[in-house]
C-alpha cells in the first residue's frame, strides 16, 4: 500500500524540474523583420526575455545547425528582470517549426516557433508576378547606339582610306618615277669613280658624257644623247633653269669635249673633281626641278 502511494508523488517529483524550468522565463514582444518572409529569406527575430529572478545570460559559445535552418547570429543583451534577444536566420523549409534549443548560459529557449511563408501557398494574398521582359545591362542602349553607328559609318570611313591610300601610292609611285633617272645617274657616277684608276680617259670622259646627256633627256623631255654641246647649250637657256646651272652645265660640256676631241690631259685628281662637280650640278638641278616644276 505505501509502495502504490510513492509511486505517483515519484513521478511528480520527476516532473517537477521541468514545470520550474517552463515557468522560469516568459517570451513578450516577440516579432520578425520581415513580417512576412519566404524560404531563403534573411529574418531577423527578436523578443524580450523575462525571467522571475536574475539569471547569467549570453549568446550560445556554439549555435546549432539542424539543416532546416541557418543561424546565423544570436545577440543577448541582459537586463534586470528582462533580456533583449535578437536571432538572425535563414529558414529553409516552409510552415511551422520550432527551432532547436539555444543555450543562454543559465537557461535553454526551447520554444521558439517560426512560421516561413510560401510562394506556393494558395492562401496567401500575395499574387505571383507575371514573366517580365530580360532587364538591360545598364549602357546596352548605349553601347548599341555607338554600334550601330560605326556599322553605318564604316562603308564612308572605308572609301575615304581606300582613296587616301590610292592618292598616297600614287604620289609615292610618281615621285618614285621622276626621281628615277638622278638617281640611276648619281648610280653611274659611283660606277665611274670606282674603276676611274684603271679606265683610259677617252672611256672614262665618253661614259660620263653619256650617262649626263642621257640624265639631262629625262629633265628636258628631249633626246640629248646624239646632240651637241652648242645644241645642249642652246636648249638649256631656253628653258626656265636659272641661268648660273646653265653656265655650269655648259662649261662641263666643253671641258670634256676638250679632253674627247683636243687630247687635253687630266690628271686622276681632275677626274675625281669633274665627278665632284657633277654630282653637285645634278644635285642643284634636282632641288631646282623640286621647288619649280619638272624641267
Amino acid at each position: 500500500m505505501r509502495k502504490m502511494l510513492l509511486l505517483p508523488f515519484l513521478v511528480l517529483l520527476s516532473l517537477q524540474p521541468a514545470t520550474l524550468r517552463a515557468q522560469a522565463y516568459q517570451i513578450h514582444n516577440q516579432n520578425f523583420l520581415p513580417a512576412d518572409y519566404y524560404v531563403g529569406d534573411t529574418v531577423q527575430m527578436s523578443f524580450s526575455l523575462r525571467t522571475d529572478r536574475s539569471y547569467n545570460l549570453f549568446a550560445p559559445d556554439t549555435l546549432p545547425d539542424p539543416g532546416w535552418v541557418k543561424i546565423l547570429s544570436v545577440d543577448v543583451v541582459p537586463g534586470a528582470r528582462e533580456t533583449q534577444v535578437t536571432i538572425r536566420l535563414i529558414p529553409y523549409y516552409p510552415g511551422t517549426r520550432t527551432l532547436p534549443p539555444l543555450e543562454m548560459g543559465d537557461l535553454t529557449v526551447d520554444d521558439l516557433k517560426l512560421y516561413t511563408s510560401s510562394m506556393l501557398n494558395t492562401e496567401s494574398s500575395r499574387e505571383i508576378a507575371g514573366i517580365r521582359s530580360p532587364l538591360l545591362i545598364p549602357g546596352t542602349r548605349t553601347v548599341g547606339a555607338l554600334l550601330f553607328s560605326i556599322l553605318f559609318s564604316l562603308p564612308v570611313v572605308l572609301i575615304f582610306l581606300f582613296r587616301l591610300i590610292r592618292t598616297r601610292t600614287g604620289n609615292i609611285i610618281k615621285s618614285y618615277r621622276v626621281n628615277l633617272p638622278y638617281r640611276q645617274f648619281q648610280r653611274l657616277v659611283r660606277r665611274i669613280r670606282r674603276s676611274m684608276v684603271s679606265m683610259p680617259e677617252k672611256d672614262f670622259y665618253k661614259r660620263l658624257s653619256k650617262g649626263l646627256k642621257t640624265y639631262l633627256s629625262s629633265r628636258f623631255h628631249e633626246d640629248l644623247t646624239s646632240s651637241t654641246t652648242t645644241e645642249i647649250e642652246a636648249l638649256m637657256s631656253g628653258s626656265r633653269v636659272q641661268e648660273s646651272l646653265v653656265l655650269a652645265l655648259a662649261g662641263l660640256f666643253h671641258r670634256i669635249d676638250r679632253v674627247k676631241f683636243a687630247g687635253e690631259k687630266l690628271l686622276y685628281s681632275d677626274r675625281e673633281q669633274l665627278l665632284v662637280e657633277v654630282e653637285q650640278l645634278s644635285e642643284a638641278l634636282e632641288e631646282w626641278r623640286k621647288m619649280h616644276a619638272d624641267i
